[in-house]
């Protein structure tokens, strides 16, 4: 098992299970965002990442400009990995979970073929439906 964590992201990869969890602990400057994000994307190339639970719920609203970072620099990174569910905790902020909706939407991620991303409110919920997939 492959662990990272600093002060605002904590990540675990399976490598056996090709899994990997993620948690952002904190609301996050652009900067922690982006860096982030970048070290997430990088670890679903180098080790086959093909579940993702992808825990945003203390993660806090990103600045317009990281929005488009995201839609034009991040999105491709993730659409062109190995990974193939991605399961978004997004917690009880109905903010973030319609934010993210329209973000998949701009980003056209489902669009993408084989990639399928679902949003929870809960871990186990999240956990659950990867379950499924990896047993």
């Amino acid at each position: 098992m492959i662990e990272f964590e600093n002060s605002y992201l904590q990540v675990w990869v399976d490598q056996d299970l090709h899994l990997m969890h993620s948690e952002w602990l904190r609301n996050v400057t652009s900067d922690e965002y982006r860096q982030g994000n970048i070290l997430l994307t990088e670890m679903l190339h180098q080790h086959a990442i093909r579940h993702w639970i992808a825990d945003s719920a203390s993660l806090g609203e990103i600045c317009p400009e990281d929005v488009v970072w995201t839609i034009q620099e991040l999105a491709p990174r993730i659409i062109y990995s190995p990974v193939l569910k991605i399961a978004r905790v997004s917690g009880e902020d109905r903010i973030s979970y319609v934010k993210f909706k329209e973000f998949m939407e701009k980003a056209s991620i489902n669009a993408a073929g084989s990639l399928e991303v679902r949003q929870f409110i809960s871990y186990k919920e999240a956990a659950d439906w990867i379950g499924q997939i990896t047993s």
